[in-house]
């Protein structure tokens, strides 16, 4: 019978193998902007049209504003986390 801690260190060194022969090449940071743009856009967006386009005249008018994507945000981290639980 194989004992547990020497099956947990073989484990740990297959994967420490693996991990230094694959190749760890840096990526530019202009490599994947697109996808940097696709994240960064809605952001704009949604700055763009809060604080120039429809000005808020008081705190609570930010606050009420922020609330929304926070709570869309939530839920779709609850639904996800939901449908995990469901996969186990």
């Amino acid at each position: 019978m194989i004992d547990q801690t020497d099956y947990v260190d073989e484990v740990l060194k297959e994967k420490i193998k693996n991990l230094l022969d694959e190749d760890n090449k840096t990526k530019k940071w202009s490599e994947g902007l697109w996808i940097k743009s696709l994240i960064l856009f809605p952001i704009i967006i949604f700055i763009v049209g809060l604080f120039i386009v429809n000005r808020p005249e008081k705190l609570t008018d930010i606050l009420l504003v922020s609330l929304y994507p926070l709570a869309l945000i939530s839920i779709g981290l609850i639904i996800l986390f939901g449908m995990r639980a469901n996969f186990k």
